[in-house]
């Protein structure tokens, strides 16, 4: 079993770090989902997992600085997929994708600094998870 960090939201939007015993900011939970620090996060007067919630105000934060990473067009997409009838299968589908990249970029397979070649990498395996993903609305 994979033991997450146990982060407690406050009603006073403050966050606390079980695990280090001190109030941690946004910025610094940031940091941890960039180091691979797994999390949950908890209102602490509900008990509830707000995990999700908390991830989303981080890149709502993140895409609103200099650093926009999805445009308009893409965030729109995703929201219409999200109504779509088939929003499990795109769910499965988009996480298989980022699981595989992951792990790819885990085990160095873009071992270049060559960025330019990284990319074609990157955008060769984006094309072929979207070809899966058309062909699944030809059958």
């Amino acid at each position: 079993m994979i033991k997450h960090r146990l982060i407690k939201k406050y009603k006073n939007r403050r966050l606390y770090d079980l695990e280090t015993s001190k109030y941690i900011t946004v910025d610094e939970l940031h940091q941890y989902v960039v180091d691979g620090l797994l999390f949950q996060v908890v209102d602490a007067a509900s008990g509830n997992d707000i995990t999700n919630a908390t991830l989303l105000q981080i890149f709502v934060d993140m895409d609103n600085n200099s650093t926009q990473f999805l445009s308009s067009d893409m965030l729109r997409q995703l929201i219409v997929m999200a109504h779509h009838p088939m929003n499990q299968a795109f769910k499965s589908m988009l996480e298989k994708m980022m699981q595989t990249m992951d792990n790819q970029l885990l085990q160095n397979l873009y071992p270049t600094n060559d960025y330019q070649e990284a990319a074609d990498a990157w955008n060769k395996q984006t094309q072929a998870f979207l070809s899966q993903w058309q062909a699944m609305f030809r059958r």
